[in-house]
């Protein structure tokens, strides 16, 4: 893994250089980022993202942008105290994937007929993980079946409403709700259908259970099968917890359709879900990466702009 380095202590806080496993594009992550963050929580501007926690009562807020160097992420950390914050930096190398080396997925896939060009063209592709594998699994729970503006809009209300108000500026002044909290509120009013209302409170209580954990597992097809158990916890709901909290490089959400319209875009092809997944067998072990190039296909963004 590369290595943070202690930059200096600037004005507006502690700032230190995280340096990330090259080719890579910051741009890239924070496009990706940018619509899906939940407000209170997160926010992007002027290029760059942060994030407010807390931590025995001591909020911090966290800004990373891109150092300019090709080598590393700046990261500016704003704390009352002298906490050490460690562990807050490994959650933001994780959600910018700066470790993750994309020359194998490069390798295996740029000579591909149907998406070969997109992975040539973008060889620092990397695939966004998350900060928070509860937070991000209630999210895309959150996000089935309706755009990805409105589930945003969604996550933020539940973290208005029912997360920890803490001390913040620029409107980052919340922490998102735990399992516990989640198992047990009231969830009217926030935009939710009584389905996914019921999704998210038996999955809340899964986690604060135990029954369901995020431990990375080898298996994509067993962590399905263990998540699918739960009623309206579907494959594409599984697939793309495996992709963004547990860090799997060959999650196949078949049948996104941002992932369907963007390949038919791409090629001649009308393909079906059924369809695409047997042509996704000749792209593993890296189907993450093929997933993430075709929702940020340059020609399906200006499509959809």
């Amino acid at each position: 893994m590369v290595g943070n380095n202690l930059s200096a202590n600037s004005e507006t806080g502690q700032e230190l250089l995280v340096e990330y496993v090259r080719p890579y594009s910051f741009q890239q992550v924070l496009d990706h980022l940018r619509p899906r963050l939940t407000p209170g929580i997160e926010h992007v501007e002027d290029n760059i993202y942060s994030r407010v926690t807390v931590e025995d009562g001591n909020t911090k807020i966290f800004r990373v942008e891109d150092a300019n160097d090709g080598q590393h992420l700046r990261v500016i950390v704003t704390s009352a105290s002298g906490d050490d914050f460690t562990a807050e930096i490994e959650r933001l190398r994780y959600l910018f994937a700066v470790d993750e080396n994309p020359a194998l997925p490069v390798a295996h896939l740029s000579q591909d007929s149907f998406i070969g060009h997109l992975v040539a063209e973008r060889p620092w592709l990397r695939v966004p993980r998350c900060w928070d594998p509860f937070e991000t699994s209630v999210r895309i729970i959150v996000g089935q079946q309706i755009s990805v503006a409105a589930a945003s809009t969604i996550s933020g209300r539940i973290a208005t409403q029912l997360g920890l108000q803490v001390p913040g500026d620029c409107g980052l002044n919340r922490i998102f709700p735990s399992a516990e909290v989640l198992a047990e509120a009231d969830l009217d009013g926030l935009g939710l259908t009584e389905r996914r209302k019921a999704t998210i409170q038996n999955f809340s209580q899964a986690v604060a259970e135990g029954l369901i954990d995020f431990k990375p597992s080898e298996n994509i097809d067993e962590l399905q099968e263990r998540w699918s158990v739960l009623p309206g916890i579907g494959p594409w709901t599984a697939q793309v917890s495996a992709m963004r909290v547990l860090g799997h490089d060959d999650a196949w959400p078949s049948s996104d359709l941002g992932i369907l319209r963007s390949i038919n875009r791409l090629t001649s092809d009308e393909l079906n879900p059924k369809q695409l997944e047997d042509r996704s067998t000749i792209w593993k072990p890296f189907r993450s990466w093929v997933a993430q190039h075709l929702w940020q296909a340059p020609e399906v963004l200006r499509s959809t702009q």
